[in-house]
């Protein structure tokens, strides 16, 4: 195996959270996010979820926007703070938040989302923080910066979600290589969409991180993760 690719893969441990990023957008995120709270919260954590930015919001009837990514977060965290802490940029029209922030004449700096994701207060022994990002590991997320810098700046262990389908064993590795290269540990493998024919047969042989699966749920039903370690 290349040594390279070992430094990539090597597991870190965790400062008390972590940064989830996918292999691209729509592969999950936001499900395997809910599912990783699910299971810290079985483990006697209380999880702290951030979602900094999103883009195709709802246009509710009073004219506010709701972010369903950040509902199903707040709710899968069992979170107690308001939709507008945990995801306070918020944008209604379907791309990519760095052309919504453009098209809305509004300037979002990398240190925006970071202050964003910190905690309302002090994190304490027990607390976790879960930050999702938006769109795959180099998709641009604000206006000077893409989700790595982002995760660079939080600099937490990074889970990559990976969408269970052809090519998804070349995009997980181009991925583990980006975060490598953004001098960030990689913490595990999420296969989303599990339950489908096996496109990531083999992956196990290219890298000695954990890969977890799970069973894509429609009803967005949360699942624990086996085996899910800190």
């Amino acid at each position: 195996m290349n040594e390279s690719l070992n430094k990539t893969t090597r597991p870190g441990n965790s400062p008390g959270g972590f940064f989830i990023t996918g292999t691209d957008t729509d592969v999950g995120k936001t499900y395997v996010a809910g599912c990783i709270a699910h299971t810290l919260i079985q483990k006697g954590y209380q999880v702290i979820p951030r979602k900094p930015i999103a883009s195709g919001c709802i246009k509710q009837a009073d004219g506010s926007l709701l972010s369903e990514d950040a509902l199903f977060l707040q709710q899968s965290c069992q979170s107690n703070e308001s939709l507008q802490t945990i995801c306070p940029y918020q944008y209604e029209p379907p791309i990519s938040p760095q052309t919504a922030i453009e098209r809305a004449g509004l300037v979002i700096s990398t240190q925006d989302l970071l202050t964003a994701c910190q905690a309302s207060s002090q994190l304490e022994e027990g607390d976790f923080l879960l930050v999702e990002g938006a769109g795959g590991f180099y998709s641009p997320i604000c206006s000077d910066g893409l989700n790595k810098d982002l995760a660079q700046a939080l600099g937490l262990p990074v889970i990559l979600v990976v969408k269970n389908q052809l090519g998804c064993i070349n995009h997980t590795l181009l991925s583990l290589a980006a975060i490598e290269q953004a001098g960030l540990k990689a913490h595990s493998i999420i296969l989303n969409f599990s339950n489908e024919t096996n496109h990531a047969q083999g992956l196990e042989n290219w890298t000695n991180l954990p890969v977890h699966k799970v069973q894509h749920e429609e009803s967005l039903t949360l699942q624990t993760i086996r085996d899910f370690q800190l």
